[in-house]
């Protein structure tokens, strides 16, 4: 400790009273307390005590500002003590050593009080010590309820925020497909009703919701690599050129390269349907020429939601197919296209099956 100036101006009972551990004390023992205190001024910059000190007294701050720090860490401000405010009671309870340094910010006052004072009072006054252990109860339960309350208010803060960043995650999601389908499909609603028909279809094949609702989000970047391919080919009115039919089928795999290497498991499960979505149940599909199961589940839902939205929905090359004839296609195109577990699930459900 720094040269510190002792005052031995008298001390009222009322000042130590703020501090809650000594207020439930009876008032002889809250007098001889304030009989014994004394008071401390301290110099901006100088140190009450430093951590690690043992602890021979508590302080109860009279005026000016003080700040709790580790002297590990000198840059970190524990608290700030204002007058009114008290430090170092759990040390000299407990003979510990201070966890903390204080340090007087500007010109500073406390009211001390010596641990051997403290156990003297407490030994005059045998009441005293069942009403601060009582007090020293009653604020642990205090304590842990607002750690409790705190940490629940952590947990929702974290959701929402967790909830947040889904929500903005899903919106860019939403914005690439639709930027890759803008060129193609101005209205934007065939990865809307796409993807719909996919969590739908994914439901009847047995995926869990959540594992459904992600195959959603995840289909409508399924043609995400048609943003590589020239408009003079993705829009062309009529039949393309075996050249040009080859450069569209790159598109699969310009997809799986532009979601490459995401943490994301929605954006690693659009990877995988942007490069396998073509494949064939037959075997005659690109770009892999993948066959039967060996096509992933989530490529074979998507492939038959995308033909028949493809099939009703208008092109620059084509009008818009009934439902009922866009559904025999599909009837046709099982076990040849696409698998035919998956086509009879799916007719089934516009049949209300």
């Amino acid at each position: 400790m720094t040269d510190l100036t002792t005052d031995s101006r008298p001390v009222h009972p009322d000042e130590l009273a703020v501090v809650e551990l000594l207020r439930v004390l009876p008032e002889p023992a809250l007098d001889a307390l304030a009989a014994r205190a004394r008071t401390r001024r301290y110099a901006p910059g100088e140190l009450v005590f430093a951590e690690g000190d043992p602890g021979t007294e508590l302080h109860v701050v009279r005026s000016g500002l003080l700040h709790v720090m580790r002297s590990s860490q000198p840059e970190m401000v524990l608290q700030t003590l204002e007058p009114g405010d008290a430090f170092g009671e759990l040390a000299v309870l407990n003979d510990a050593r201070r966890l903390a340094s204080v340090i007087a910010l500007r010109d500073s006052e406390t009211v001390h009080i010596a641990k051997d004072d403290l156990d003297a009072v407490l030994e005059a006054h045998p009441d005293a010590v069942r009403r601060m252990l009582g007090e020293v109860a009653r604020s642990l339960t205090l304590a842990k309820e607002d750690l409790a309350r705190h940490n629940r208010e952590l947990e929702q803060r974290v959701r929402e925020r967790t909830e947040e960043l889904r929500q903005t995650h899903l919106e860019v999601i939403r914005r690439l497909a639709q930027a890759a389908e803008w060129r193609d499909d101005h209205t934007g609603l065939h990865i809307t009703r796409m993807s719909r028909l996919v969590y739908r279809l994914a439901r009847r094949a047995g995926l869990d919701d959540d594992t459904s609702e992600m195959l959603m989000h995840a289909a409508t970047m399924h043609d995400i690599g048609k943003i590589g391919i020239p408009d003079r080919i993705l829009l062309k009115a009529g039949p393309l050129e075996p050249a040009e039919w080859e450069q569209m089928k790159t598109h699969t795999m310009i997809g799986a390269q532009l979601l490459a290497g995401s943490r994301s498991p929605t954006i690693q499960l659009a990877e995988l349907v942007a490069r396998t979505h073509h494949e064939r149940w037959d075997g005659g599909g690109y770009p892999a020429g993948l066959a039967g199961e060996e096509i992933p589940l989530p490529a074979r839902i998507v492939s038959i939601c995308d033909v028949f939205d493809a099939l009703v929905s208008e092109r620059p090359y084509k009008s818009p197919w009934p439902i009922a004839k866009a559904l025999d296609e599909i009837r046709s195109l099982s076990g040849h296209a696409f698998d035919p577990r998956l086509v009879e699930l799916f007719v089934q459900d516009f049949s209300g099956a």
